[in-house]
C-alpha cells in the first residue's frame, strides 16, 4: 500500500506539472493586442466619447495611470436617458471572425462606485452586443473583462458604455486579442464577467 500511495503521489505530481505547462503555453508576451493607443500614451488618439440626446461629458488624457504615463479621464456633465450606451467610450475599426473566442479587458476606476458595462458591438443593424457584462467600479484601479464567440464575422467597434451614473472615471491599460483571458504579471486585481476578484500568483506568495 505504501508504494502504491507513493506512486499515486507521483502521477498526480506530474499531472499537475504538466497542466501548469499547459497553463503557462500561452503569455501575455504571446499576445497580439488589437486595441490601438491601449494604453493612452498617445493621449485619446484612436478614441472617442460619443453620446445620444442631451447627454453631455468629454474626455482628456490624464495623469493617474496604471501603465505609463497617461490614462484617459472621462468627465461627464449630465448624461440623459435611460441606457448605458447614450454615453459611451469607444474605438471602431475592429472585425470580430465567426466562432474565435476574444477577451476584452480595461483597467476603470471611478471618483466615486458607478455602474459600467463593456460590450463589443456589431457597427451596423442589428447592433448586437458581444460579451455584454455590467460592472461597478471602485475608486481603486481594477481591471475589467470579457470573454464572447461572435457566432457571425462582423465589424465591431468596443464600447464601454457609461450612460447610467454622471461620476467621472479613468480608463487605462486597453487590451482587445483573439483568445482565452491572460492575466498580466503585474496585474494586482481583476474583476471578471462573474464578478469574482482574481489574485495573482505573486499577490497568494507574498502572504506567505
Amino acid at each position: 500500500m505504501r508504494f502504491l500511495s507513493s506512486h499515486r503521489l507521483m502521477i498526480v505530481l506530474h499531472l499537475l506539472a504538466f497542466s501548469l505547462m499547459i497553463g503557462a503555453s500561452v503569455s501575455v508576451a504571446d499576445i497580439e493586442n488589437l486595441a490601438r493607443n491601449a494604453d493612452f500614451e498617445e493621449g485619446i488618439a484612436e478614441w472617442e466619447l460619443r453620446t445620444d440626446g442631451d447627454s453631455v461629458g468629454e474626455i482628456r488624457e490624464d495623469g493617474d495611470a496604471i501603465s505609463g504615463d497617461l490614462s484617459v479621464f472621462v468627465d461627464i456633465v449630465s448624461v440623459a436617458g435611460t441606457s448605458g450606451w447614450h454615453m459611451a467610450l469607444f474605438q471602431d475599426g475592429h472585425t470580430v471572425e465567426i466562432d474565435k473566442e476574444y477577451t476584452f479587458a480595461v483597467w476603470l476606476k471611478g471618483e466615486e462606485p458607478r455602474p459600467v458595462t463593456l460590450y463589443a458591438e456589431m457597427q451596423a443593424d442589428p447592433w448586437d452586443g458581444f460579451g455584454r457584462e455590467d460592472f461597478e467600479l471602485t475608486q481603486e484601479w481594477q481591471e475589467y473583462w470579457i470573454t464572447f464567440v461572435p457566432p457571425f464575422t462582423t465589424p465591431v467597434w468596443l464600447r464601454v458604455a457609461l450612460g447610467l451614473s454622471d461620476v467621472n472615471l479613468w480608463a487605462d491599460n486597453v487590451r482587445f486579442y483573439e483568445g482565452a483571458y491572460v492575466e498580466e504579471a503585474e496585474t494586482e486585481s481583476a474583476v471578471n464577467p462573474a464578478g469574482r476578484l482574481l489574485t495573482t500568483w505573486a499577490g497568494i506568495k507574498q502572504s506567505y
